[in-house]
């Protein structure tokens, strides 16, 4: 596993070669495209679940799943064998459902003067950071962090793949006056999953009635679509089931020591600091 630095921002080299990034910048944008953007463990599988039911509810044909497997059309990614999904996914029919983890400086360039619908989900940072951990314990494409001390240093220190979680989540807040794009949390989806559903199918322009937006919520429940997941094959040679561990608000607590966590809460106060932007850390 190797990594390099672009712009300031770590990226694995063996998924997102430094090629990629330079194709982002002639990736074209549809107007009927659908861009889901997160930071890394942050729920990008989960976004795109509900985005490709709510779809599916309406009869739209999905192309979310058609060069990845069940994996969320990271843009930047290559696949296996393939080659840049940049390139895969130039002649893939409309709707398409992409994703992307890369920081707002790295978009291509006509997405957000597009008419494309950008949905940006967060997550709060410290359990963003243990399921970072987890994660990277299991994937060969991703540095392995050595101990859970080390790796909380790094990610206060933003020294982590997609770079630090604060110049991610700010760069995008920053465009939150924007028509074409719809920001939710992590936690207002636990908290109250038709509503986020809802709020999500109007912004998409796929209303549902209150009876298919449960059928979405049956489909999408954390629960249920770890189970339907777990077993998936993906197309970069893992198990779905690594993609998802406990899907809950406040896991932090189990990790952090009473010194991280104010580490944590003094760099958040920083940050965040007359933003306007908010996180539930339970």
């Amino acid at each position: 596993m190797s990594t390099y630095k672009e712009r300031g921002v770590m990226f694995p080299s063996d998924v997102v070669p430094r090629s990629n990034l330079e194709l982002l910048k002639t990736f074209d944008i549809r107007d009927d495209d659908i861009m889901l953007i997160t930071y890394p463990k942050a729920g990008t599988w989960w976004l795109h679940q509900v985005v490709k039911q709510i779809l599916s509810e309406q009869g739209a044909t999905c192309t979310a799943e058609t060069f990845l497997g069940n994996m969320p059309n990271l843009i930047e990614f290559t696949v296996p064998g393939k080659g840049p999904l940049a390139e895969l996914i130039k002649a893939a029919p409309s709707p398409r459902v992409l994703a992307t983890h890369v920081p707002v400086e790295f978009l291509p360039p006509g997405l957000l003067g597009s008419n494309a619908k950008i949905v940006v989900l967060m997550r709060n940072p410290k359990d963003t950071a243990v399921s970072m951990f987890h994660f990277s314990q299991k994937v060969p494409e991703l540095p392995t962090p050595e101990s859970w001390d080390s790796f909380a240093q790094q990610f206060l220190a933003g020294d982590c793949p997609w770079g630090p979680f604060y110049d991610h989540v700010l760069g995008y807040w920053k465009l939150k006056d924007q028509h074409n794009i719809l920001f939710l949390k992590y936690e207002d989806m636990k908290k109250d999953l038709p509503a986020e559903v809802k709020k999500l199918s109007s912004f998409l322009g796929k209303p549902l009635t209150d009876e298919t937006v449960q059928t979405v919520v049956g489909a999408t429940q954390f629960d249920s679509m770890k189970k339907n997941l777990g077993e998936t094959k993906m197309a970069v040679g893992l198990k779905g089931g690594l993609w998802t561990r406990k899907g809950v608000v406040g896991d932090w607590k189990n990790n952090f020591s009473d010194d991280q966590s104010r580490a944590y809460d003094e760099q958040y106060r920083e940050r965040l600091s007359n933003t306007g932007l908010e996180f539930q850390f339970e």
